[in-house]
């Protein structure tokens, strides 16, 4: 029977992960890597509530997909065991799914695109986060290796690291990967999926425009060499050019080479402070001022919209502001945010498919899909304040 010590399972009452799906998620890890082999007792439901501090029904949902999936058995008066020839060790039925986190409602779509096509073909996701940082990264590619995952999806950390594990693994080819959102320098041979930022940036600089704006900024982190950004730089770029309008330098505010995590960019909006905030409260205080700002993506704009705060500008009057993703806040802030939709359900649910049929023998050039954008208009956008002193 595993011990206490053996029981490596961590459940997050944070994660949008439900607590049944974690739960499963880590039981068939220690499963299929051999660490319970087969024949092993599992310990008992009341035992399981106590280490986990989850609810008897939620280990009961898990140990019964678990059993229906051919991992374990229960013998009557006995107890669950481990079954003799757990799926994954026999049958190619499982794939293994890698993103930064669980927070939002654009990875939730995301994940459930991708649940739904493995579901169709009968394949199983195990879902796993790297909280944005390569060395995790390479562990959970490590562990699904060990799981025998027939197939990876990956949303790649932010790292030039030529050493990680998914450079290895993607020449290798023993496994097929695809790419969710975005390629990095050296996984030009990978499948991947992303959406048309580009056309998206285009669309919200063009709005802007139309609109009567001339002095608009990009606004970004760092990161202007991660191919979604520099695509929306470039959708910028190209839609003042055409206008006959000037190109203004890039505002990049934050860490270098360092993604903007969910719950940071929460934090942040909710205290109204942080490096962000402060450093786009010096940026809007430089003359002459930008009347409009086409923000990298939707947690940029929220911070753009406590330096204005903090100003005393007044968004849209004094400043217009465009996003990009439509997270589910976006309609729902004090201002609600014209933004750039993704669909991310789509996203996920072609990444899967495309991964499937690597899996299912497809060997022919790897392919680059790309999903359409739509721009939402909501009030965080309106004619430049002098156009409407002129017009009145």
């Amino acid at each position: 029977m595993p011990s206490k010590q053996q029981l490596d399972i961590s459940i997050s009452t944070d994660s949008a992960i439900p607590l049944y799906v974690q739960f499963l998620n880590q039981l068939r890890h220690l499963i299929l890597s051999g660490e319970w082999p087969p024949g092993s007792k599992l310990p008992s439901e009341n035992e399981l509530r106590r280490q986990l501090n989850i609810s008897r029904s939620t280990i009961r949902q898990a140990l019964s997909h678990a059993e229906a999936e051919g991992l374990i058995k229960k013998v009557p008066g006995k107890g669950t065991f481990v079954a003799d020839a757990p799926f994954g060790m026999n049958s190619k039925r499982l794939l293994g799914y890698i993103t930064f986190d669980f927070l939002s409602d654009f990875q939730r779509q995301l994940l459930s695109g991708a649940e739904s096509a493995a579901k169709i073909k009968g394949y199983r996701i195990l879902f796993n986060h790297s909280n944005r940082d390569v060395n995790e990264e390479n562990r959970l590619l490590d562990q699904l290796l060990e799981d025998k995952v027939d197939g990876i999806l990956i949303w790649p950390s932010l790292a030039a690291d030529p050493t990680r594990r998914l450079f290895q693994i993607s020449a290798e080819g023993s496994v097929p990967v695809v790419l969710l959102d975005r390629s990095l320098p050296g996984l030009s041979h990978c499948d991947y999926v992303t959406s048309d930022n580009f056309s998206g940036a285009y669309a919200a600089v063009q709005h802007l425009i139309e609109l009567g704006h001339q002095r608009i900024v990009f606004l970004s982190r760092p990161i202007l060499q991660l191919q979604p950004i520099s695509e929306r730089l470039r959708g910028y770029e190209q839609a003042m050019r055409d206008a006959g309008l000037p190109v203004l330098r890039p505002w990049l505010v934050g860490v270098e080479d360092q993604e903007m995590g969910t719950r940071y960019a929460l934090r942040e909006y909710s205290m109204a402070q942080g490096e962000e905030i402060e450093q786009i409260v010096n940026y809007l205080q430089q003359k002459p001022r930008p009347t409009a700002i086409f923000a990298m993506n939707d947690l940029m704009a929220l911070q753009v919209l406590k330096a204005a705060g903090r100003l005393g500008l007044h968004i849209p009057h004094d400043l217009s502001l465009v996003g990009f993703d439509d997270h589910d806040i976006a309609a729902y802030l004090e201002t609600p945010l014209t933004t750039v939709a993704q669909n991310t359900y789509s996203l996920g649910r072609r990444a899967a498919e495309i991964l499937i049929q690597r899996v299912e023998g497809y060997s022919g050039p790897s392919r680059k899909e790309i999903l359409p954008t739509h721009l939402r208009v909501r009030e965080s956008t309106a004619p430049p304040s002098n156009l409407v002193e002129v017009n009145s």
